[in-house]
């Protein structure tokens, strides 16, 4: 084998490698979230049957009106209100609507979209 047919050969393998796209490529976008977890917090201000939530948390799950809080196997359909400067992680509700969950202020929840 002379050394003109190893280089041809390198050359062969390089251009093989090119083509295989790296791994980002393959792992492709990540669909977003459609629940998190967040805290609770007991307000007075807000009325029964309400929850005022970020506007960026109801952008990034998909929430427009309506969204379902879960806890413990207990689910309660709340109307959203989107609001800025209530922080990302935090869901404001009424202190009943957080009695019929069985929770107290500042407990972790679960957060979807309402269906």
């Amino acid at each position: 084998m002379s050394n003109e047919e190893k280089e041809e050969k390198k050359i062969d393998i390089k251009t093989l490698v090119s083509i295989i796209p790296p791994a980002s490529a393959l792992k492709g976008s990540k669909a977003p979230p459609k629940e998190k977890r967040v805290k609770i917090r007991k307000r007075t201000d807000v009325d029964k049957g309400y929850a005022i939530i970020s506007s960026k948390l109801a952008k990034e799950l998909s929430i427009s009106d309506a969204l379902e809080v879960s806890v413990k196997g207990k689910r309660l359909k709340l109307k959203a209100i989107l609001q800025e400067g209530v922080p990302e992680l935090e869901i404001w509700a009424n202190p009943e609507d957080m009695v019929t969950l069985g929770i107290e202020d500042n407990s972790t929840i679960t957060v979807r979209a309402a269906k």
